[in-house]
């Protein structure tokens, strides 16, 4: 780990959001829920990219979150305690169903807001 690095700012977490929602859709594309609940790899990379999720929204500031009230920033970051926090309560069934039906108008959001912060802030980050 490196001592020191510079605080993300909303471009770079939103970024990042989008990543993992992008990441997310991909792992569980062509895949079945007996997959999920067998295979612990894919698994835990369903639930690492979920925590990801989450723990950006975590950091991203309150002025963009009211920008953007469409978006249900505490229903993220809550699920994403539950995954880190309150792992042995994981509802795979729930988990399954937000990466299938949730995640994809997420992240239809999500690249919305990365488009606008990146012009509002410049195109510093990379494109997402």
């Amino acid at each position: 780990m490196s001592a020191h690095k510079d605080k993300p700012r909303d471009p770079d977490r939103v970024r990042h959001m989008v990543q993992a929602a992008t990441l997310i859709s991909e792992f569980v594309a062509g895949r079945t829920f007996e997959n999920l609940l067998h295979d612990k790899l894919f698994q835990s990379a369903v639930e690492r990219q979920f925590e990801i999720l989450g723990e950006a929204c975590t950091h991203v500031s309150k002025v963009t979150k009211q920008q953007w009230p469409t978006i249900d920033w505490q229903g993220v970051k809550d699920f994403r305690n539950v995954i880190a926090h309150e792992y042995f309560r994981t509802d795979y069934a729930e988990l399954w169903y937000i990466a299938h039906h949730v995640v994809p108008p997420l992240l239809l959001m999500l690249r919305e807001v990365f488009e606008s912060l990146d012009r509002e802030f410049g195109p510093d980050a990379p494109s997402v």
